[in-house]
């Protein structure tokens, strides 16, 4: 069993990555973005989580999953951020998944989806439901089929000087010329 890399992402409702990205490195909030068709996407490597040191005490929480509304603190924030930066809600996407093994082989793990709106968090979503109507590259990064570095137009918002962090917002909100 091999364990994918934890991701968060965030579907925002800027229609352009580079506008999200110089948004982004203006207000010191370091993701990558990647451009989708339905929003641009910014995207949060989470720190793997430390298992709990082996005592003789169990909890039956471990079985179940511990705390199935818990959302990673570093995601949450990034969502409460995004929020309150777009002026709307933006959603939340986490994944806690792995990569089984053998004759019964596939993804097991956990999706989850969350509105955020104002920079405070709201109510759980279908996940089902919102990465059907999002872009492929958001499931494949959230199922960890590829991997957001690799996705075109990818961009690191921690990466860009201020002022070219500035320029990108400012072309990223101008209109295409017909």
């Amino acid at each position: 069993m091999s364990e994918i890399p934890a991701v968060a992402v965030v579907l925002t409702p800027v229609a352009s990555a580079q506008a999200l990205a110089g948004l982004c490195a203006m207000s010191d909030v370091d993701v990558h973005v990647v451009p989708s068709r339905s929003g641009a996407v910014a995207v949060v490597e989470l720190e793997p989580a430390t298992p709990p040191a082996e005592s003789d005490d169990w909890d039956i929480g471990e079985l179940l999953g511990g705390q199935p509304d818990a959302v990673p603190a570093q995601a949450d924030e990034v969502a409460k951020t995004l929020s309150r930066l777009t002026k709307a809600g933006v959603v939340l996407i986490t994944s806690a998944l792995t990569q089984e093994s053998g004759f019964e082989h596939g993804l097991s793990g956990q999706l989850t989806a969350r509105r955020y709106a104002g920079g405070e968090q709201g109510e759980e979503v279908a996940v089902g439901l919102v990465l059907a109507g999002a872009d492929d590259v958001v499931e494949d990064v959230v199922l960890g089929r590829v991997r957001v570095a690799d996705v075109p137009g990818h961009q690191r918002s921690g990466d860009l000087p201020r002022w070219k962090a500035a320029r990108m917002f400012a072309k990223g909100l101008r209109k295409p010329r017909p």
